[in-house]
């Protein structure tokens, strides 16, 4: 990228960057269509959706793009106001009203398809659009809260169905009309005016989908309530006025058939009023401002065991406030670091577990979350990558619910990076984030859209404020109403105006990248890694933090990212596969070659086979003086590499491979003397919750060596450990689908 042009995206980017958290989830401000002869358009400041919507059709690659820059690129510097709805036309002379926009481009370039148009409209009274993904099926499926365009955008040339999938938040019409319909095959729709809800609920023994419908019809009384039954409520049994009616679903239960029974309002009613349906997987817990539609029935009453959920949503429900980040009065301020967590939709099963335990798979995962959580007190968790379990996890917006519920019942601020097998489940990186977004106390980013992958943002700790009340931080109950103050984690809440700078206030920085899962470069194989775009947004943005201070007060700082970068690798190799139960010898410490190293080496570490110099950026940055990493399950080092920190989590999930006689493990990172010093620990879990590997990983402002930058792209790596990761990932994917294929999990639940 030109560096007048990115210098131009980082002004306009950075700003952002800082204020998100308080600016909320940023708008699609602009899309863009190419069309290229080859795999390879790319709009600068655009974020490239990935699927070609000529898959199959023997035409041009083309390609959505999409911005969220609040004004345009280029000289023009023009506002970009929020796209607020898109439409899809066929035929070259399509035309809409005058308040929509025409995108330039064919979606069908160079098929035979027909001329396919897409309009945008940017209404200030609607509600913004702030996501879109693009999916390949007949039956596919986004996110639950996001809507599908009808329109198939390969439409007429005999390649494969895309569909486009948008997100917005505020108003939605009043659900007055509820069907079901069920199917030999997913390929299950209605007429236009009815809405398809995300995801079938698989029944019987021939596998019919059965699939939920629902549209707003104005001027007839809204849907206010809904539940399943075994049995039928009669249309015309009123309570004050509230007709209530059932649909027989046709599902068979031992002597009689499955209802789904619902009431309705007053015409006009805007409260507490159907919007919105979906299907849920597994027994976890709903989306904040979901509704579970629950089956009524009297206790000594058996229920089908559906293994989904249909759950509904009666308006918006703000989020709770996520409190500013600030370092307690003693200038402390800690993290908890889940690494490799591996959860299912399911229960899951342990893999590699302790021959000594009773492992029933994500319980034991959810359980040692808990103990950590409730053992140190953290003001911040953070789930770096491979959080859900692709290959088990069909419905990873379930999943996400189920890992975040620890921390959510605590009330903890929390965020994520992305791994290598996110992904891999029903769920886009993009569908992920903004799901994860949803959750409360949520504080993951999206980061600039103009750059390689998903979550490259920051947050930043602040001193605290002298004047405030002192308040308990709430026990959270997401579907309650009123949330009582149950836990005894206090949190000192500012009431009042902050009189700081938030943005120049900052006293500690924590940077999150985003490294990818695989590549797709024959010459560099194996997994992905940070690029060169993400590498120079973290240079710039380090530089803008820290030239606001002066040399001697510039504030440290934390990186956290999935896949190890090249420069983890540089121990001894003879300490490969050296399981050693957590003996770190005299002090804790082994003098390596290159530095200082605590903790164990018991695998080859797995890092790319291309360096594209992000160690180089961490080292010349003024601020960044330890980096932390998941991917590698079984070791959990911190190695002191040219006066960097490079530091594992080390494994925590049961769901993914381990080793029996290594307890999974937790790495805790205490800030001291606001922000000066960072000391950083493991908990394992054992009956004692033990720790181990203790260590004061810097204090101090960051001091430069003047040692020569590293050897970049062509660094030797640990081959031959990274080959054996390799194969038993394999083997791991191969393992996970066939429990998922046994499992049965296809679609949706079974009756």
């Amino acid at each position: 990228m030109r560096p007048l042009l990115w210098s131009s995206l980082l002004v306009l980017g950075l700003s952002s960057t800082l204020q998100a958290s308080a600016a909320g989830i940023p708008p699609i401000t602009d899309i863009k269509i190419t069309a290229c002869q080859e795999d390879n358009c790319f709009v600068p400041g655009y974020r490239k959706v990935a699927q070609d919507l000529n898959k199959y059709s023997r035409g041009s690659f083309v390609h959505l793009h999409f911005t969220d820059l609040p004004t345009s690129l280029g000289s023009s510097n023009v506002r970009l106001n929020p796209i607020t709805n898109i439409a899809v036309l066929q035929g070259p002379d399509a035309e809409m009203g005058p308040d929509w926009e025409r995108i330039e481009g064919n979606l069908n370039d160079g098929n035979r398809g027909p001329v396919l148009t897409m309009f945008v409209q940017r209404d200030p009274e609607d509600s913004p659009i702030d996501s879109v993904v693009v999916k390949y099926g007949y039956d596919s499926h986004a996110a639950i809260g996001y809507d599908r365009l009808p329109l198939d955008l390969n439409v007429g040339t005999g390649g494969q169905w895309v569909h486009l999938y948008y997100r917005k938040e505020g108003y939605r019409p009043p659900i007055t009309h509820i069907a079901t319909k069920a199917c030999p095959l997913p390929r299950c729709s209605m007429d236009d005016s009815w809405t398809r809800v995300n995801r079938p609920i698989v029944t019987g023994t021939f596998k019919r989908y059965l699939y939920l419908f629902y549209k707003s019809v104005p001027g007839e009384r809204p849907i206010t309530s809904l539940n399943l039954s075994l049995r039928s409520q009669q249309a015309d049994d009123e309570d004050d006025g509230a007709p209530r009616e059932s649909i027989d679903t046709g599902v068979r239960f031992k002597d009689g058939n499955v209802y789904i029974n619902y009431r309705r309002g007053r015409l006009g009613d805007r409260k507490d009023v159907l919007d919105n349906l979906a299907v849920e997987l597994g027994n976890n817990p709903v989306p904040y401002g979901w509704n579970l539609a629950a089956f009524d029935h009297d206790p000594e009453d058996d229920v089908p065991d559906w293994n989904a959920q249909i759950i509904y949503r009666t308006g918006v429900k703000a989020l709770p406030k996520v409190p500013t980040l600030k370092f307690k009065d003693d200038g402390s301020f800690k993290i908890v670091q889940f690494a490799d967590i591996h959860m299912a939709t399911g229960p899951h099963s342990c893999y590699n577990a302790p021959s000594s335990m009773t492992c029933t798979g994500d319980i034991n995962t959810s359980e040692m979350m808990e103990r950590v959580l409730e053992a140190e007190r953290p003001d911040l968790v953070v789930f770096t990558g491979d959080n859900v379990n692709g290959m088990t996890s069909n419905d990873a917006y379930s999943t996400i619910l189920k890992y975040s519920k620890p921390v959510v019942e605590r009330g903890i601020p929390w965020t994520i990076i992305f791994g290598n097998h996110d992904e891999e489940g029903d769920l886009s990186r993009e569908e992920m984030m903004r799901s994860v977004q949803d959750v409360p106390f949520s504080m993951a980013e999206r980061g600039p859209a103009g750059i390689s992958g998903t979550g490259n943002f920051l947050l930043q700790i602040h001193r605290r404020d002298r004047r405030h009340h002192r308040h308990r931080r709430p026990r959270f109950d997401a579907q309650s109403e009123d949330n009582e103050y149950e836990s005894d984690h206090e949190e000192e809440l500012d009431e009042g105006i902050e009189t700081f700078d938030k943005e120049k206030d900052g006293r500690f920085t924590l940077y999150f990248l985003d490294s990818g899962a695989y590549s797709f470069n024959l010459a560099y194989p194996g997994y992905d890694w940070i690029k060169e775009d993400q590498v120079e947004w973290f240079r710039q943005t380090s530089q803008a933090i820290t030239s606001r201070h002066p040399k001697d007060k510039v504030p440290n700082a934390l990186a956290f990212f999935h896949i190890p970068i090249p420069e983890y690798a540089l121990v001894d190799e003879d300490n490969d596969d050296n399981d050693n139960g957590d003996d770190d010898g005299e002090d804790g410490l082994r003098n390596k070659e290159n530095g200082k190293m605590v903790g164990d080496k018991v695998e080859g570490v797995s890092s790319p086979s291309y360096n594209s110099g992000m160690f180089d950026a961490i080292f010349e940055s003024k601020d960044v003086r330890a980096t932390t990493a998941g991917h590698d399950h079984l070791n959990d080092y911190c190695l002191d590499h040219r006066g960097i920190e490079l530091c594992f989590g080390g494994g925590l999930g049961y769901g993914s491979y381990g080793r029996g006689s290594i307890y999974r493990r937790s790495r805790v990172f205490e800030i001291l003397r606001n922000g000066d010093r960072v000391d950083t620990w493991k908990r394992l879990d054992d009956d004692d919750l033990t720790i181990v590997g203790q260590q004061t990983l810097f204090e101090g402002p960051k001091v430069h060596d003047n040692s020569p930058p590293s050897e970049r792209h062509d660094r030797p790596n640990n081959q031959k450990g990274q080959r054996q990761r390799q194969i038993d990932d394999l083997l791991e994917r191969l393992r996970q689908g066939t429990q998922l294929v046994m499992g049965g999990a296809g679609g949706g639940g079974v009756m």
